[in-house]
């Protein structure tokens, strides 16, 4: 009888085994679940937080150019200024205009981004003329914080397939980037070259002459650069550095996300990179050029 219940024990063993088996797996991917729903939890938590942060910041931007058109257009409208002051409130007028009109047109950007709908109109682009438009869009907001703005350009540079305004655009938000968060008497330094692109192997930096040629566009400043926690996501929507209202340099921080999303439906590459903060920052754009 001994020799049986031991017998019927060893047959039994397998039967544990694999409850034991079952019971660990269940409980292994009950433990994931819950991992994955916590995860997901935070990130959407998250993703809520950056939203009303943003939400706030449009407020805010929007408001502040209005304020100051309000106070001129109230001030003239009492007839008392000078031709002098008259002239000043004009011209404070027209830069908060143009501010709030770029600031909609980013939100429209975004907006577009996000429901897939933004489009190009594309054509042959010379890209040496593109950025000196928008080198030339800068330059008085540059002067005005006595940024020296540097430009060296490769006229060999062939003509890309693209949509200019769009491109122009992506130029005119990196640069209008680096100004702000460039001190006075600061630097700016742009430049266009033609290169190689690197082979795609990991650890490779080798070229090959059979690499496709690209346009290379160098943005570069002797800003506040950036804390390499934050670097991973510059050119995210809705993430700022510093994503208070009450912060240094204002607006809406969409610029980049947008200049990203301009450059890959032109089928190049934009990174960035800092030492860290207060060792400026450096954007860099990559275009095909059709063979």
């Amino acid at each position: 009888m001994k020799r049986l219940w031991g017998l019927q024990k060893f047959a039994l063993y397998p039967l544990f085994l694999a409850v034991v088996i079952v019971t660990v797996s269940s409980w292994y991917e009950c433990n994931q679940l819950l991992v994955q729903e916590q995860t997901a939890r935070a990130q959407a938590e998250n993703a809520n937080r950056l939203k009303d942060e943003f939400l706030a910041i449009v407020s805010h931007e929007l408001r502040t150019p209005l304020t100051a058109i309000l106070g001129w257009v109230g001030m003239l409208q009492t007839g008392m200024l000078d031709s002098e002051k008259a002239t000043l409130a004009l011209e404070t007028i027209e830069r908060n205009a143009n501010l709030q009109m770029q600031l909609i047109d980013d939100l429209l950007d975004v907006s577009c981004i996000i429901r897939g709908e933004l489009s190009l109109n594309c054509d042959w682009v010379d890209l040496v003329g593109v950025m000196t438009v928008a080198i030339e869009a800068v330059q008085p907001a540059a002067d005005t914080k006595a940024i020296q703005l540097e430009s060296v350009f490769d006229i060999s540079v062939e003509p890309i397939w693209g949509d200019s305004d769009r491109l122009q655009q992506v130029v005119l938000n990196l640069l209008s980037n680096a100004i702000k968060f460039t001190p006075d008497c600061g630097r700016v330094y742009v430049r266009l070259s033609k290169e190689q692109s690197r082979e795609s192997g990991v650890g490779s930096e080798e070229q090959s002459p059979h690499s496709p040629t690209v346009a290379q566009i160098i943005v570069s400043d002797t800003g506040k650069g950036m804390s390499a926690d934050f670097l991973p996501y510059v050119f995210n929507l809705f993430r700022q550095a510093d994503s208070t209202s009450t912060r240094l340099n204002k607006g809406l921080g969409l610029g980049l996300a947008i200049a990203r999303h301009l450059v890959e439906m032109h089928g190049g590459t934009i990174g960035a990179h800092s030492s860290g903060i207060g060792q400026g920052a450096t954007f860099t754009v990559k275009l095909p050029i059709p063979k």
